[in-house]
């Protein structure tokens, strides 16, 4: 006896075409938070996440910089696309500001700005901070910096 083939409906396939899109978008979810320096906004404080399960050389370390309110919202690929789901350890660099001075010429790039916060959160292995991103959307407790 000959089996017939039947034709598969093309709406049995939506749900792996928005899970192989979501893959490929990296399954991003929106992350915003605050980081605070003695109770005050750290505005221009530069914030990474390193991941704690990857930390090679090719890994994404979704980053933001501070607004003058003191929250950010951390970028991956794209502005405000989020960080992939999973523990992270947090750095913040907070530059100074640079001094008005004269425009220099040349292929040098400017002297980098001493870190207001001294290192003290720019090393990963050191710094304390952490942070856990779950899918959807976080609003994670604020950085509290001394």
């Amino acid at each position: 006896m000959r089996h017939r083939r039947r034709a598969l409906s093309p709406l049995r396939w939506l749900p792996l075409a928005a899970a192989l899109l979501t893959s490929c978008a990296g399954g991003l979810s929106t992350v915003q938070g605050k980081v605070l320096c003695n109770g005050e906004p750290a505005r221009g404080a530069v914030v990474v996440f390193h991941p704690k399960a990857d930390d090679g050389l090719t890994a994404s370390r979704p980053s933001a910089v501070v607004g003058e309110d003191g929250t950010f919202t951390l970028s991956t690929t794209r502005p405000n696309d989020g960080a992939a789901p999973g523990e992270y350890a947090v750095t913040v660099v907070w530059p100074e500001q640079a001094a008005p001075g004269k425009p220099t010429f040349g292929t040098e790039p400017p002297p980098e700005a001493p870190d207001r916060l001294k290192g003290r959160y720019a090393n990963r292995a050191k710094s304390g901070l952490s942070a856990v991103v779950k899918p959807g959307k976080n609003q994670l407790p604020p950085f509290e910096l001394k």
